[in-house]
C-alpha cells in the first residue's frame, strides 16, 4: 500500500506500514531541529521518499479545490500532497477537512491520522461580511465593497 504523509501525519508521531511518500512542499513546513524534524527523519529512515507532483496533478487538484471553494483553506503544501496521491493513486494520510473534501471530489482515497474524518463532501461559496454579496470565486477583499469575505457552506 502506498500512503502520501501531510504535515499532520508526520507530526502525529505514528508509524505507517505500507510505501510513504511526501513532497518538498510539506517538508519545507518542519523546521530543522526539535521534536518535529526528528520525526520527519525518523520516517525518512523508514524510507519515506520525499517525491514533487507534475505540473499536471497539481494543476487538476487546483482546479477541483476551485469547484468546490476549498482552494482559500489549502496551502502549497496540501495541494502538492494532494497531487501527489492523485498521480501515485495512493492513499493520503490528513486530518485536514478541506484536503480530504478535495480528496473526496477527485476520488482519492483518504485517511484520517488523529481526528474523526469527513461524513460528507461539501461545496463551499464566498460572501462578504460587509455587503453580503456572494462569490463562487475567492477573492483577498470584496471586489464590490472592499470587505472581508468568509467561507459559507453552499446549499
Amino acid at each position: 500500500m502506498q500512503y502520501v504523509l501531510d504535515t499532520s501525519a508526520i507530526l502525529s508521531g505514528r508509524i505507517f506500514a505500507g510505501k510513504l511518500y511526501t513532497t518538498p512542499e510539506v517538508a519545507k513546513e518542519i523546521k530543522p531541529g526539535g521534536h518535529s524534524w526528528r520525526l520527519m527523519e525518523f520516517l525518512m529512515s523508514r524510507g519515506m521518499e520525499i517525491k514533487e507532483p507534475s505540473k499536471k496533478a497539481v494543476d487538476i487538484v487546483k482546479k477541483t479545490a476551485m469547484k468546490t471553494g476549498d482552494i482559500a483553506s489549502l496551502s502549497p503544501a496540501d495541494i502538492e500532497a494532494l497531487a501527489l496521491a492523485y498521480e501515485l493513486n495512493a492513499t493520503l494520510l490528513t486530518d485536514d477537512y478541506s484536503m480530504q473534501n478535495v480528496a473526496k471530489e477527485l476520488n482519492i482515497k483518504y485517511e484520517s491520522v488523529i481526528e474523526e474524518g469527513i461524513k460528507e463532501k461539501f461545496y463551499w461559496i464566498f460572501r462578504c461580511k460587509s455587503c453580503g454579496k456572494f462569490f463562487k470565486e475567492f477573492y483577498e477583499i470584496c471586489p464590490v465593497c472592499g470587505g472581508k469575505l468568509k467561507r459559507v457552506r453552499k446549499d
